[in-house]
């Protein structure tokens, strides 16, 4: 077949996998109930609110959606304290990273980035052929090693990802640990700070990172509908940063790039605290509950901030990955984070963490 050659930068580039979907194990393994703990998702689901709200607009469908996400944007800046040019909405925050590496990143430009973290880094950056640079995270808790990350910036380096609380890992990084990081970059790299489990988080020492936007610092802040709100199957998410940087992604957004009822979702789900305050205290006690039966078992999570944790259960994560889908329960290799003793998986209600539970001690039991 004739066709034009594929452009040489995408010969480095791996396709994502995503999580196995629910129904795929069903229909595969002729199995019912099958629970999915492996992508990070609200096991609560959406907001009523937000539910109500799409359900509302569903009349609208054939009119395209406001670019500009005007209502959405109003309310978001009025909930965050910020200006209305300080936002962009993107389809999931994965766009915006698409923006981010569209604007700054030309062939042999280069990022760093921590080592395990979020793959779509390291896509972003390879499909505009610029170059990653990972600097691993440190010790038993996956350490951020700010040290380390600023040796690696170069004359070569635009952006440095910093995603807290990180994914796979949970770890997060301290506020005073971040500003003086931040004090020591170069003024013409752009800090991207990933913060798609913010809502989690109950660690006052973490930053919020908004006072970097209001002084004007070259940052810009990651953040999802899609975990705490409930919100992966309409994927939306958003930036904030300054006014100028803003600007700058908009050039590279194309037109009516989150769908209507996206919009309609978030700005219900928005106007939800109790929601968001029931999926808070759902991971907490998720996260005692993981403890406590992973101990029993002689296993330790990473201590997180996030809805998930991270497991090293000292044995191969594939043949726990195959044996857990036989009994109906989904999780995530490490493997392909390059950690193939762990496993990452997502907190659940009360009676899904017991199933997870049980699974794993027979599974481990199996695999000795």
């Amino acid at each position: 077949m004739k066709k034009p050659e594929m452009r040489s930068c995408l010969d480095k580039i791996k396709p994502y996998v995503p999580g196995k979907p629910v129904e795929e194990v069903e229909r595969e393994l002729g199995l019912k109930n099958v629970i999915k703990m492996a992508s990070n998702e609200n096991p609560l689901g959406p907001s009523l609110r937000a539910v109500e709200a799409m359900r509302s607009n569903l009349k609208k469908m054939h009119i395209y959606p406001d670019g500009n996400c005007y209502y959405l944007k109003e309310a978001l800046a009025a909930k965050l304290d910020l200006k209305t040019d300080q936002l962009i909405f993107g389809n999931g925050s994965d766009e915006i990273l698409s923006f981010l590496t569209l604007d700054y990143i030309n062939q042999g430009d280069e990022a760093v980035m921590v080592k395990p973290s979020f793959s779509e880094y390291d896509f972003a950056m390879r499909l505009m052929g610029g170059t990653p640079r990972q600097v691993p995270l440190v010790g038993p808790d996956f350490s951020y090693d700010f040290e380390a990350i600023l040796e690696a910036v170069n004359e070569k380096t635009r952006l440095v990802f910093i995603c807290s609380p990180n994914n796979p890992t949970g770890s997060i990084v301290k506020k005073k640990d971040l500003d003086s990081f931040i004090e020591r970059l170069p003024d013409n790299v752009l800090l991207v700070l990933d913060q798609a489990y913010i809502e989690y988080v109950d660690n006052e020492d973490h930053p919020t990172g908004l006072d970097y936007v209001e002084q004007g610092m070259p940052v810009i802040l990651l953040r999802t509908f899609s975990k705490i709100y409930g919100l992966a199957g309409l994927r939306i998410g958003y930036g904030i940063a300054p006014a100028e940087i803003i600007g700058e992604l908009n050039r590279v957004r194309e037109p009516f790039n989150v769908n209507a009822m996206a919009q309609v979702a978030a700005l219900g789900a928005l106007k939800d605290n109790y929601h968001l305050e029931r999926s808070r205290k759902l991971v907490g006690e998720s996260r005692k509950q993981f403890v406590e039966g992973l101990s029993e078992m002689g296993l330790k999570p990473v201590p997180d901030q996030a809805n998930f944790c991270f497991i090293d259960l000292k044995v191969d994560s594939r043949e726990v990955f195959k044996a857990m889908l036989q009994k109906g329960v989904i999780v995530r290799t490490g493997d392909i984070f390059g950690f193939p003793t762990y496993i990452r998986v997502t907190y659940g209600t009360e009676e899904q963490n017991k199933r997870f539970l049980a699974a794993l001690k027979e599974v481990l039991a199996d695999l000795k």
